[in-house]
């Protein structure tokens, strides 16, 4: 048999045979800085490898600094009417933005409304939560439009089929009984999973353009998308529509005011 000695290059490798001196054969591995002498071409490999290292160290940073402006670009107050004197702007969504707009199922010639703060970017809605599969009537409630904030924060649309709550036809959200009964009811949408009967802190009523907002104030750490949320919801038509504004624990002192602000502005 006839010892050998591979050498790996790269995408490759070399064998060398040695004259047979046994019958066993013998195969070993040499890493390639030992087994070529070269000092030319260890320093060549080397120096690729600090200017692949290099390269990959400065886009890094370029990379960052490109999702940034991005988010940036895409804010809100860069195309967005303003809305009062402090910065916030206004979002109407056009008659063809969701499939229930393009479907008529939400009315799109009076839309639904709200201010936002100028630092909130659109975020894409899933098609499974849009509702897209089962325009213009769907059996279960959907999203319209989500909106994050670069700081924190979301505020979400969402809108349910008044069958899933009554099987009354032409009511108001007062035929529906009180904000706190009718919580049980929409608290699972607001949470995204369920409702405990502690998470509520505080709920309330206004009246709007011939509509009643109830308002509720939510601390439930396992909802999905934030334990703290400040929610409107209101029924027009043959549809409950729920703006839900949610934000951390930790980012509740500073975005509250902010987003009770947006939920209060909410018209459907």
């Amino acid at each position: 048999m006839q010892a050998s000695v591979i050498i790996p290059l790269g995408c490759g490798s070399l064998r060398l045979q040695a004259p047979r001196r046994c019958h066993k054969r013998q195969v070993a591995a040499i890493p390639v800085c030992s087994a070529v002498p070269s000092d030319h071409l260890q320093q060549e490999l080397c120096t690729r490898r600090r200017l692949l290292l290099s390269s990959a160290l400065v886009g890094f940073p370029f990379l960052a600094a490109s999702r940034t402006k991005a988010a940036a670009n895409n804010e809100v107050g860069n195309y967005l009417p303003a809305y009062g004197t402090d910065g916030y702007v206004l979002f109407v969504p056009s008659a063809s933005k969701t499939p229930a707009l393009r479907a008529g199922t939400v009315d799109n010639t009076s839309p639904y409304r709200f201010a936002l703060p100028p630092n909130f970017v659109e975020q894409k809605v899933a098609n499974i939560q849009s509702g897209n599969y089962c325009q213009p009537r769907c059996d279960e409630p959907w999203t319209e439009v989500i909106f994050e904030g670069t700081q924190g924060g979301r505020v979400e649309l969402i809108v349910s089929p008044l069958q899933k709550l009554t099987s009354k036809k032409n009511v108001k959200v007062e035929d529906l009984g009180t904000p706190d009964q009718l919580l049980e009811r929409v608290g699972n949408y607001i949470t995204g999973t369920y409702l405990d009967e502690d998470a509520l802190v505080a709920s309330n009523s206004r009246s709007q353009d011939g509509l009643t907002y109830y308002l509720y104030e939510l601390n439930a750490p396992y909802a999905k998308a934030g334990a703290r949320s400040y929610t409107a919801c209101t029924v027009k038509g043959d549809l409950a529509f729920l703006f839900v504004a949610s934000a951390t624990e930790k980012q509740w002192g500073k975005l509250e005011s902010s987003l009770r602000r947006v939920v209060e502005s909410f018209r459907a």
